[in-house]
């Protein structure tokens, strides 16, 4: 309702030209009952309000711990501005609206779900408190339909915008174990939803291992806790992860109707199996979800189904195994018998033939022995007679004549080359004892020695002032070089040829 002209003040449309005693001066409360008579004339009855509700959670909140009264209070701002200036209006809800509006039996308690952030189209009375000079709202009445028709519209926008991305087929894309034996679980703790999947899971006795991961389904807290459950249980490797939250308004669904959660989903690298309130409801989290199950009791059947078939499908094939092993041992066992049977037949005529032929070839061996045996009889008997023959005795003794010759020349001749070699080898021994520098020098000789034990041979390589060393026959002497006086060292044999070496 639209706010009425009479707002304008009757002492505004004139300036006092002077601060005489005639000028009127209101008190504190005259201020007040004028204001409020104001406020009733500029809204005599009660009107519709819009705004984005801020401080709810806090106020419901603080009526739950107070000791007596349940009244909210809060505020409502515009929803159109953006910024932390946003124009806002004090607002309060009586214990009876409460109760009337979302009380146990309450008119919205199935339908709306106090929370921040929603945009409320709320019923209101203009309130002012003289005390304390305060200006606040009454609410009387809260249209759901405006603040669902929002919701609705929201999702709708988030719904297109992510699938002009493509992101409803990005966690789609992503294979599905045949055995998800390993999940991870996001929902509030204790809550039904928790309660629900657990219970479906341990009754499968199939040993499903789940990772429980604490998050908030409902209020502010939604956001944040659940896309933080979705990245911290995407990092386990697991076969996938279950979102799940039980039944409530459409309100309260909303939550997974966010962006934020949508998109966590979509982006999680793990398959999400969505289980999100009653049989009737989707929302953006579901379409970007791998799976989307009605209830969360859904999703854990699911996953348990999935199971189960893979371990119906392995006992299958572990009967059609077995039955095809039974059946391959049943033919090699007939197998068997059969050529055990025709092994012992044959084997038997292999038998008795073979010790026939074996019989044969010992008769034959035998025969042919005695006749080898008879032949070499008879050959060392004609050997033995040659042997001992007249014309072999003679033989062997002219042979031995002949060998007893070969010896005695042979002892005379090595006689002889004896002596010869004892001569050659006297006369090389005179020879050398004759060589022998010693012997040398004891016929008066004498050879000189340089300084690093070579001996001086020849004359003109001797150095003038060249000290040397004289090996005589009893000693030696230290000589020095005056004069070099070279010969034809050819034509003298008295000095002894080679290199001497020095006298012990």
């Amino acid at each position: 309702m639209a706010a009425s002209d009479d707002w304008d003040l009757a002492w505004d449309t004139a300036a006092p030209t002077d601060r005489g005693e005639d000028e009127e001066t209101l008190t504190v409360p005259q201020v007040g009952e004028r204001i409020q008579g104001l406020l009733r004339r500029g809204f005599p009855r009660p009107f519709w309000l819009v705004g984005e509700a801020v401080g709810w959670d806090r106020a419901r909140a603080a009526a739950a711990n107070r000791r007596s009264g349940r009244h909210w209070y809060f505020e409502l701002v515009d929803d159109q501005a953006k910024g932390d200036r946003r124009a806002s209006l004090s607002v309060k809800m009586w214990q009876g609206t409460v109760e009337k509006l979302f009380g146990r039996r309450g008119r919205l308690r199935t339908r709306l779900e106090p929370a921040d952030g929603l945009v409320l189209r709320a019923l209101v009375k203009p309130d002012f408190y003289a005390p304390r000079g305060q200006l606040s709202f009454t609410i009387e009445d809260i249209d759901p339909e405006h603040t669902l028709g929002i919701l609705d519209a929201q999702r709708r926008e988030v719904l297109a915008r992510l699938q002009g991305e493509g992101a409803h087929h990005w966690n789609k894309a992503l294979v599905l174990p045949d055995v998800p034996l390993t999940v991870g679980l996001v929902t509030s703790r204790g809550s039904a939803a928790h309660q629900d999947v657990m219970k479906t899971l341990e009754q499968s006795g199939l040993g499903i291992r789940v990772l429980f991961c604490d998050a908030r389904t409902q209020g502010a807290e939604t956001t944040p806790s659940v896309c933080a459950a979705l990245a911290t249980l995407g990092r386990r490797g697991l076969d996938a992860v279950l979102l799940v939250r039980g039944g409530g308004s459409r309100l309260d669904l909303s939550w997974f109707d966010r962006e934020e959660i949508a998109r966590a989903v979509a982006t999680c690298p793990v398959p999400v199996l969505t289980g999100l309130g009653h049989e009737i409801d989707t929302s953006v989290s579901d379409a970007m979800a791998n799976t989307a199950c009605r209830t969360p009791t859904a999703a854990a059947e699911f996953v348990v189904a999935r199971v189960r078939q893979a371990a119906d499908e392995l006992e299958g094939a572990r009967v059609d195994l077995l039955d095809h092993v039974r059946r391959t041992l049943h033919d090699q066992r007939v197998w068997l018998e059969r050529a055990g049977r025709d092994l012992r037949q044959g084997g038997l005529s292999a038998l008795r033939d073979a010790d026939v032929s074996l019989a044969a070839c010992w008769r034959e061996v035998l025969d042919r022995g005695a006749a080898a045996l008879t032949a070499a009889q008879e050959a060392v008997d004609r050997g033995r007679s040659r042997l001992v023959s007249g014309a072999h005795v003679e033989h062997l003794g002219r042979r031995e004549g002949a060998l007893a010759a070969d010896a005695q020349r042979l002892a005379t001749r090595a006689d002889v080359n004896l002596s010869r070699a004892d001569a050659a080898l006297d006369a090389l021994g005179e020879r050398l004892r004759l060589l022998d520098p010693r012997s040398v020098l004891a016929r008066g000789y004498a050879y000189l020695r340089r300084d690093d034990g070579r001996i001086l041979m020849d004359a003109a390589t001797a150095a003038p002032d060249q000290a040397l060393t004289a090996v005589l026959r009893d000693g030696e002497l230290d000589v020095r070089v005056t004069a070099a006086r070279p010969t034809d060292a050819a034509a003298s044999d008295d000095p002894p040829a080679g290199d001497v070496p020095p006298a012990d």
